[in-house]
């Protein structure tokens, strides 16, 4: 219950100071790319030369072939943009609280807005390749069926694990400066452990089972149920349940690191 109350306690503060998380959202992304001659053109250029890069390695390189009826290029694209956010976002919330440390020092405000600020940043970026996406199906054939609107949910489920998991991950982090390192270790074997480059059927049933308790596997699913047209969120409502459970503990225990440390952030910044 005590850590149930801090979550909500959490949900409330962020939902008070709305309105100041989305313009501090905002400033965020112009302060990324500030003293740059391309500002922003940077923030897509590097991820999209990522996507060239891998897509041509596995489609000319190992000659992937297609994936049941989608061409490999727009199934790989269709999840390579999910994991691109998530991957950005959790690294800079990670260490949202070691940017923002002048704010810590200050009493009123509530800290732990911080982590959303570094995920919505990532968000708007992630909202113009999606619409760059969207353009590359509809231009091999598979235009925007209505099951795109599932997008959204998809999105929300996304900005609230990384949430989540980021929100334990900062508090941590403010002690333990390693911890940046590990966790970019962690997204390099989820790139690679997570169905993004690779078809997950390649595998038997029982280490298909193991892959998709990671609940990114979720994510990247969804994402090309909605970018491809294929199925609706509900139809994997088995996964939804496993996925929200995992979502929920993950909060709670962030909650609960996050009032725990809270008190010692501003001797430690």
């Amino acid at each position: 219950m005590r850590q149930l109350k801090s979550a909500m306690t959490l949900l409330k503060d962020i939902y008070e100071d709305r309105r100041l998380l989305i313009n501090l959202s905002f400033q965020d992304i112009r302060k990324r790319f500030s003293g740059t001659y391309f500002g922003i053109v940077w923030g897509i250029l590097q991820p999209l030369m990522t996507i060239i890069i891998y897509w041509a390695v596995f489609q000319f390189g190992f000659r992937s072939g297609d994936i049941g009826k989608v061409p490999y290029v727009l199934w790989f694209i269709s999840g390579i943009v999910a994991w691109l956010f998530l991957s950005e976002a959790f690294t800079f919330a990670s260490s949202s609280f070691l940017e923002y440390s002048y704010l810590i020092q200050k009493v009123k405000f509530n800290v732990n807005i911080l982590p959303l600020v570094k995920i919505l940043s990532s968000c708007y970026i992630h909202v113009f390749f999606l619409i760059i996406t969207i353009l590359i199906c509809a231009s091999l054939g598979y235009a925007p069926t209505v099951k795109l609107i599932q997008i959204l949910y998809y999105i929300f489920a996304s900005i609230v694990l990384l949430f989540a998991i980021s929100l334990l991950s900062s508090s941590v982090m403010v002690f333990f400066r390693d911890l940046n390192q590990i966790i970019s270790i962690f997204l390099l074997l989820g790139m690679w452990g997570t169905p993004i480059a690779w078809d997950m059927s390649v595998f038997s049933q029982d280490v298909q089972h193991i892959l998709k308790l990671n609940p990114f596997y979720y994510l990247i699913e969804g994402y090309r149920d909605a970018l491809l047209g294929r199925k609706w969120f509900w139809e994997e409502i088995s996964m939804g349940i496993y996925f929200w459970c995992v979502t929920i503990f993950l909060l709670l225990i962030g909650a609960k690191i996050y009032t725990r440390l809270r008190p010692y952030f501003a001797d430690t910044v």
